[in-house]
């Protein structure tokens, strides 16, 4: 029979593969359990720039306006480019809005693409022997608006006008000369009187031919949204004061300003928009250039002047708050001598600020290639 015999230097060979095999083994999981960390680091990366460069375009869309909070801005729709950082909780996003169409009418918009991209600073990813942080863009195609408010006359009034003398200049011939006249007062049905025979002037003079709820839905003024604040001011009374004359000698201040006192009276002349939740008075010779929006009755005393649009009985819009099946709006109250005409580069200066891009439906992108 066969015998065995050892075989000398069998033993450490196989102890030697063995050892290679596990610690390649090893190895082997070692590198794929780091592919999964850094996949997964990467996946998570990416999703949080997609939401940081989301948010920076929402944010660009919604606040570009506001006073220096945009870095690198100029003047739509003439701008072919402006930028800006948003700033956000683990990163940052770039926005940069590109003109692809100019205006070239009033019905014809500037379009532009605008593009964010957002860089999640969280996590620092490796990979191909170099450093860098997640990143991911999105865009949408967006047109410049500039009809913030639409001007039916030079006074129009939800809730009726009663002019008492016939003195005064009630006119929605453009004062400006760049656009076409307007009817010189826009009232519901029965909502124009006069004691003294006064006219207006426009084209028509009076336009009364709708009701109110129909005239309300023609302003398309979204009045709820304004008196919840959808329009930032740069004064609020109270708590703050009204802008001294002083403060208008600068030509290029035309604030907003937000009244929530009833019956507050116009304490000197300025420029601007006057949004006045309810009541509001002009007396003497005060001045305003701009836009009156008034949510209740206007009354006007003496010999004041207002250039731009004034649109009054805005609480119309609110309907019944009373529950008795009525809007209760008072007429508004022209007396004496007067000047209420429209002037449609005051209007223009005084909406600058509410100007905006509105993003085209359906037009967003999310696979934009970034270089």
């Amino acid at each position: 029979m066969a015998r065995l015999r050892n075989r000398a230097g069998f033993a450490l060979p196989m102890a030697i593969l063995v050892i290679a095999v596990i610690t390649a083994a090893l190895a082997a999981a070692f590198l794929s359990t780091n592919a999964e960390i850094s996949a997964n680091q990467a996946e998570k990366g990416t999703e949080r720039a997609f939401e940081i460069a989301q948010n920076g375009l929402q944010q660009f869309l919604v606040r570009r306006s506001e006073p220096g909070w945009c870095l690198y801005c100029g003047t739509p729709p003439t701008v072919t480019a402006e930028s800006t950082k948003v700033v956000s909780n683990g990163g940052y996003a770039w926005v940069v809005s590109r003109r692809i169409h100019p205006s070239t009418a009033t019905n014809d918009p500037a379009v532009y693409f605008v593009m964010s991209t957002g860089v999640d600073t969280t996590t620092l990813l490796s990979a191909g022997g170099r450093t860098f942080y997640a990143t991911r863009a999105v865009g949408t195609y967006a047109r410049w608006n500039t009809t913030v408010v639409n001007v039916l006359s030079g006074w129009t009034s939800l809730s009726g006008i009663q002019k008492n003398g016939t003195a005064g200049v009630i006119s929605g011939v453009d004062q400006c000369g760049k656009d076409t006249s307007l009817a010189g007062v826009t009232v519901p049905s029965g909502g124009w009187s006069t004691n003294g025979g006064f006219s207006p002037q426009g084209n028509p003079p009076v336009d009364s031919n709708q009701t109110a709820l129909q005239l309300a839905a023609q302003t398309k003024i979204d009045w709820p949204s304004i008196l919840a604040g959808s329009i930032p001011a740069d004064v609020e009374i109270p708590p703050g004061t009204f802008p001294s004359a002083s403060a208008f000698t600068d030509t290029t201040y035309w604030p907003v300003i937000r009244i929530h006192t009833n019956n507050y009276s116009l304490p000197n002349a300025g420029r601007g928009i006057i949004i006045a939740d309810s009541n509001f008075v002009i007396s003497g010779s005060n001045m305003w250039n701009g836009i009156l929006l008034v949510g209740g009755k206007l009354t006007s005393n003496g010999n004041n002047t207002t250039a731009g649009a004034t649109i009054s009985g805005l609480n119309v819009i609110l309907g019944d708050t009373t529950g008795a099946g009525v809007v209760n709006v008072d007429t508004s109250v022209a007396n004496g001598q007067k000047s209420y005409v429209y002037n449609s580069c005051n209007v223009s200066r005084a909406s600058q600020r509410l100007q905006s891009y509105m993003a085209y439906p359906n037009a967003w992108a999310d696979n934009i290639a970034i270089y």
